[in-house]
């Protein structure tokens, strides 16, 4: 677990510093990240939650998906807010992934780099530690966890990455849950001094979003200048704060989930088949979705790791 450390912050803070030495990504494994839910989902503790919870409609899925979906009616109109999301049904639950490929990625920029600095520069492996800023950052080490919730007729199962906790002492047992879920769990973000107000929105609800599906209470919001610079103390957003701050009512984007869910449902009714896929695609620009099929030989839209399909049916789930 990572530990915030405002109190040890040096302004002004160099963002690109260090990006020379950055280990990049090798692959930004979309699939793999949902692995982590059905593997989860086939331990002991994850196979009791599931049969506690038969009465509704289980949805397994990455918590970026989930913020892509909530996230669309407030998209700006333009090509990289589209998004392909990839659905199964079996046994009457969905499965949800973004349609990205498990492969490498390309060099990411200064600029994309510059939250990854920001994390080094904050976080610490002890609360009673300093950051090191002396190691490489590595875009390969990531820390993530899961998440069950429930809303209407869904119960989630989700994954998604962690930043840290705001807490007095170290956690002694991190296999100690309770322990864990009493945390005061924060994320950092870093930006631009000046942004037209659509994209300021879209980055703040998106925020919101992802902080609301994490536990989070609080961002601690970087302001940097033209030369990438943080001239000022970081400031503590309020995560309920956000939605009256940027005009935008959290209760539709979940909303809109829970609808689109009601759709997919409806259109799914007759797959029971972890090898059926259907494919999903929002374009921003009109703020429509349309809907393929995929299925029969058609299998380069699966994405239900093999060992999970063989647990299915072995234990005739």
């Amino acid at each position: 677990m990572k530990y915030l450390q405002l109190s040890t912050a040096v302004y002004p803070m160099n963002l690109c510093e260090g990006y020379d030495a950055h280990k990049f990504r090798k692959a930004f494994m979309y699939k793999k990240y949902l692995d982590l839910v059905l593997d989860w989902a086939m331990s002991l503790e994850g196979r009791q939650y599931v049969q506690e919870n038969m009465d509704k409609t289980m949805i397994f899925a990455r918590r970026g998906a989930l913020v892509k979906i909530m996230m669309s009616p407030l998209m700006p109109s333009k090509e990289n807010y589209n998004w392909v999301l990839l659905v199964s049904r079996y046994n009457d639950n969905l499965y949800l992934c973004l349609d990205k490929e498990d492969e490498p990625v390309a060099k990411i920029s200064v600029r994309r780099y510059h939250h990854t600095r920001l994390n080094q520069l904050l976080f610490s492996d002890g609360q009673h530690l300093p950051p090191d800023t002396t190691k490489p950052t590595d875009d390969n080490v990531r820390y993530s966890v899961l998440h069950t919730s429930s809303m209407g007729k869904y119960n989630f199962i989700y994954s998604g990455e962690v930043q840290g906790i705001e807490t007095d002492e170290d956690i002694q047992d991190l296999s100690d849950l309770s322990s864990l879920n009493a945390c005061k769990y924060v994320m950092t973000k870093q930006i631009w001094q000046k942004l037209p107000y659509d994209v300021k929105l879209a980055k703040y609800a998106s925020w919101w979003l992802h902080a609301y599906l994490s536990k989070c209470e609080s961002i601690y919001v970087a302001t940097k200048d033209f030369k990438s610079m943080v001239q000022e103390p970081i400031k503590e957003t309020k995560v309920r704060s956000i939605p009256k701050d940027y005009n935008f009512n959290p209760g539709f984007l979940m909303g809109f989930l829970h609808h689109f869910l009601e759709i997919v449902e409806d259109l799914m009714s007759n797959i029971d088949s972890l090898e059926t896929v259907y494919e999903f695609g929002f374009n921003s620009f009109d703020k429509t979705i349309n809907c393929k099929i995929h299925s029969g030989n058609n299998r380069s839209k699966k994405f239900i790791s093999a060992d999970y399909i063989k647990y299915c049916r072995s234990e005739n789930i």
